[in-house]
């Protein structure tokens, strides 16, 4: 299958240098929920931060990303590092059928629905629901509380781009992460609020399989 490049213009060292030193916190959080030696794919994955901060903890790691930058940044890191552990796949996370189902333990999405289009939401969190057992998501509370840290992350995804920003706005108009999953019909297992309440990471657990 062709995957269709979707680059943005900071895709690369510029999110690297500006963007991820602001997610530490957030890896933190995922690091925490994970039992040592599990396997994880991370649909997303942006410079592959996440997965090499989680290098020394799993046994198997794979990053999905479909922007070519992001996914050239992050497969060359791993190269550097010489991380045998970690594979970087250029593609969209709405189908993998590389991975039969329940290969992985754990499958992350972290500060990507928003991004998406409307449409693709859903199809890629069956698919991360058909590969594990157990869904760690991270992104925008909606609605978002009335603080300066809410209103530099709006002026953050403004300053991203139109269609960026536009992504943005349908995932909060659509309600966020909550009704995705109701949609689905799963349950919060775990909900951690950090960034000043901005941010929330939401854990599904014991997923039914439709």
């Amino acid at each position: 299958m062709t995957q269709k490049n979707q680059d943005n213009f900071y895709d690369g060292w510029l999110y690297h240098l500006f963007v991820d030193p602001v997610l530490h916190k957030a890896r933190k959080l995922v690091h925490g929920q994970i039992k040592p030696g599990s396997s994880l794919i991370d649909i997303g994955c942006g410079t592959g931060e996440l997965v090499l901060f989680l290098a020394d903890s799993c046994t198997e790691l794979v990053g999905v990303e479909a922007s070519h930058a992001m996914w050239a940044y992050a497969h060359q890191r791993a190269r550097d590092l010489r991380l045998r552990n970690v594979r970087f796949i250029f593609a969209s996370g709405e189908k993998l059928q590389d991975y039969p189902s329940d290969f992985f333990d754990y499958a992350t999405a972290c500060m990507v629905l928003h991004e998406m289009k409307a449409a693709q939401r859903l199809p890629v969190l069956r698919e991360m629901q058909r590969l594990a057992r157990t869904l760690i998501l991270i992104d925008y509370r909606v609605p978002p509380p009335v603080n300066f840290v809410a209103t530099i992350c709006r002026l953050i995804e403004r300053l991203a781009g139109s269609h960026h920003y536009h992504n943005y706005l349908s995932f909060r108009q659509s309600g966020g992460l909550l009704p995705l999953l109701e949609t689905l019909g799963l349950a919060v297992n775990r909900e951690i609020l950090f960034f000043n309440r901005s941010l929330h990471l939401i854990q599904v657990s014991g997923i039914p399989k439709n």
